[in-house]
């Protein structure tokens, strides 16, 4: 009778790490987020092919300037934004009437439009895109305009720079030229020599930093007048 209960309690006592490791487990799977993770959303695009080809492309505009800058030109693959499942795309090509397409997109990564565009035989419409075409040249130029002024800017604040070296080691050359007490010298005299070319160079460079600066303000002001 000792010797069963003597093997009851040893059965006991090796069944209670396998309990205890039992209850950890449970308590961590308890501990998992209910929410799974979710994969990001797969990049999806439009590829829109158009006859005739090279026609510019507006993507989501609700109010279109042809003026402007145009977001693809076809044939060519518009990038949609994560979510949409609508696509307004808008056509311009000159001697073609302007075309707006409401596109909804396939559930694969990447879905096709092919558009044949109506020629147009209206020539005040033909004549109105003309128009929208140059001012959009203009636009462009201008924005080039603006960027190049950034050149003679620069080269005006550099010039500044120049000047002021100048300026101040010709004002070193004058100290040391007062304070000299011989003035028969070689180095008085290459102290001279030295003070008039500072100040001569000080003179062309204030006369480079004026022009180019004349120039960067009327280059910027052609850019901004131009790309409106």
């Amino acid at each position: 009778m000792k010797l069963r209960i003597l093997v009851f309690l040893v059965a006991i006592l090796y069944s209670m790490p396998f309990a205890a490791a039992g209850q950890d487990t449970t308590k961590a799977s308890a501990e998992v987020p209910a929410t799974a993770i979710q994969k990001p959303a797969q990049e999806r695009y439009l590829h829109v092919a158009t006859n005739p080809t090279a026609v510019d492309i507006y993507v989501n505009r609700s109010r279109v300037d042809f003026s402007s800058k145009p977001d693809y030109v076809s044939p060519n693959f518009v990038k949609v934004p994560q979510g949409d499942t609508t696509v307004r795309i808008t056509l311009f090509q000159i001697g073609y009437s302007d075309t707006t397409i409401n596109t909804t997109l396939s559930q694969k990564d990447t879905s096709y439009l092919i558009v044949s565009l109506r020629q147009s035989y209206d020539d005040e419409l033909t004549d109105s895109q003309k128009k929208l075409l140059a001012h959009r040249k203009r636009k462009s130029l201008g924005h080039k305009l603006i960027w190049a002024s950034l050149v003679p800017f620069a080269t005006s604040a550099i010039s500044a720079i120049v000047t002021q070296k100048y300026i101040q080691d010709a004002r070193d050359d004058r100290e040391d030229l007062e304070n000299s007490r011989i003035r028969t010298s070689d180095s008085y005299q290459e102290k001279k020599d030295s003070f008039a070319d500072n100040r001569s160079k000080a003179k062309k460079a204030k006369a480079i930093g004026g022009t180019t600066l004349g120039v960067g303000i009327v280059v910027l002001s052609a850019g901004i007048i131009l790309s409106f």
